[in-house]
């Protein structure tokens, strides 16, 4: 079973929680897309083994019309991860400063599940700023590196 937004949807439910909570509305989303990317992870893990589940992974985010992703991301799970479309800025409209923290959090809870190490992802570029596509940097987490985990 699923629950189905619209964009704006998505977006009007991010501004109540902004309304009531201000600045600490993103980390409640930022921490909410990390749940549910190690979430994904660990169902696709079942099915999935190497490249292959990262593929799926994006397959199943552009099927669920999150946009269009590609990945740059190197064995030690540092890169980055463009997405065109990105229906977090896409219908949270015109921002000063990046606005997709769920993604951001998915993302990071997905690489850092895959590569057992704490990562961290930084978003550098948002439509919802006006640039052509939102782009997330992928970093070891500062005074982790090299740290792996179970």
């Amino acid at each position: 079973m699923a629950v189905v937004f619209k964009d704006e949807t998505f977006a009007d439910l991010k501004r109540s929680m902004e309304d009531v909570f201000g600045a600490g509305a993103r980390a409640v989303m930022y921490f909410l897309g990390r749940i549910c990317g190690q979430r994904t992870y660990f169902k696709l893990s079942l099915l999935y083994q190497g490249k292959g589940l990262f593929q799926a992974c994006i397959e199943l985010k552009e099927q669920e019309g999150w946009g269009t992703f590609q990945c740059e991301i190197n064995g030690d799970g540092v890169g980055t991860v463009w997405v065109e479309d990105c229906f977090e800025a896409r219908g949270y409209g015109p921002s000063s400063e990046p606005v997709c923290h769920f993604v951001r959090g998915y993302i990071e809870g997905f690489l850092s599940s895959a590569f057992r190490k704490e990562l961290w992802v930084t978003e550098t570029s948002c439509i919802a700023k006006g640039d052509r596509e939102c782009v997330f940097e992928v970093r070891p987490a500062p005074g982790t590196a090299g740290t792996t985990f179970k």
